[in-house]
């Protein structure tokens, strides 16, 4: 079912969305808890179908959101048995990327960071990656506020695809143990935020925590005080121009929905912020591979989108989103729901 207006001049644009493709060039497999069964080879397939349908879409997306997680970590543990040294994680990774380039060239492609980027490059490999948007779209980014100005290269950016919409982008791995070295000051930040819950061997594991205290895993993390600063600095400026604001980030920021060991260990600290602005009218989100939906206290919606890469062989998971005043319509395609959210 796909929720239309009959009056096309309601729609003020239309992007694509997908998230977790988390491709590798392995057999299927079952995940870290043994609960779903993913399919790494089809997920390029899945991806190759979301594309096709984007580039004959009538209204054409103006750009396409990549949610995270775009290969899976278990590309760093392929084995080949080639003389010649491989890079197996950025042949995944340019395989997605060449789907992506068969979209019209000017489409751009907008990346969130997922812990699995991480499992397969270091940040300062990502930032001089495509996935960077500072290098596949400079052109659609905001001037980075005074707050953040001397950051190197931040994750995090926001942008005005319409003058009545800004669209921010979060950086759910700014605190993380993954994608830095060890002996550095950034991992040891994030080690002991996660230590002081997580007394297990194996960091991806939950065993002994209770309640909300199991998103202190290895594979969520935590945005900077810097980040929030920043999010305050964009909000307070969309506030002022009547404008309404999308927040977009892998990780889940809204207990309410997904499971508690797939949020963002200081969840509470970015919906503080949130809960400041009238202008906050949804928040998208990936990593935890299944479709759910919460309406807050403060009228902000919440959604988790499906994963490509647990699409069953004979479906999908993307979406293609239209933009109106006074909703943000949803159109699902395989497992991915059809939702409509309504704001004022």
């Amino acid at each position: 079912m796909v929720i239309d207006s009959n009056n096309e001049g309601d729609v003020l644009f239309v992007f694509g969305l997908i998230t977790d493709i988390q491709y590798a060039d392995i057999d299927d497999r079952p995940n870290y808890s043994k609960t779903k069964w993913r399919r790494y080879r089809n997920a390029l397939s899945c991806l190759q179908r979301a594309v096709n349908h984007w580039k004959t879409q009538a209204p054409s997306p103006m750009f396409i959101i990549q949610l995270g997680d775009i290969i899976d970590g278990f590309n760093t543990e392929v084995v080949t048995t080639d003389k010649n040294e491989r890079n197996i994680s950025r042949e995944a990774l340019d395989a997605v990327l060449q789907e992506f380039s068969k979209l019209p060239s000017n489409t751009p492609v907008l990346h969130n960071i997922g812990n699995h980027e991480l499992y397969n490059f270091s940040r300062q490999e990502l930032e001089n990656s495509a996935l960077h948007p500072a290098n596949s779209c400079f052109h659609v980014l905001e001037p980075i506020p005074e707050c953040v100005q001397n950051e190197r290269k931040p994750f995090y950016f926001s942008f005005t695809p319409h003058p009545k919409f800004c669209f921010l982008h979060l950086d759910s791995y700014e605190i993380s143990i993954l994608g830095v070295k060890e002996n550095s000051h950034e991992y040891e930040e994030a080690s002991q935020i996660l230590r002081k819950y997580n007394q297990n061997d194996d960091l991806h594991s939950p065993d002994g925590l209770q309640g909300l205290e199991q998103r202190f895993v290895k594979f969520n993390g935590a945005v900077s005080r810097k980040q929030l600063s920043w999010l305050h600095t964009v909000l307070t400026q969309v506030e002022s121009k009547n404008q309404k604001a999308v927040i977009f980030s892998h990780v889940p920021l809204f207990p309410g929905i997904g499971d508690a060991g797939t949020l963002l260990w200081n969840y509470e600290d970015v919906l503080d912020v949130l809960w400041q602005f009238s202008c906050v009218v949804a928040c998208f989100h990936g990593h935890t591979h299944k479709w759910d939906y919460a309406r807050d206290n403060h009228g902000i919606h919440h959604c988790i989108f499906d994963a490509v890469v647990e699409a069953p062989l004979d479906s999908n998971a993307f979406a293609t989103v239209q933009v109106k005043s006074n909703s943000i319509v949803i159109n699902g395609f395989g497992v991915t729901p059809t939702r409509e959210l309504e704001f004022q």
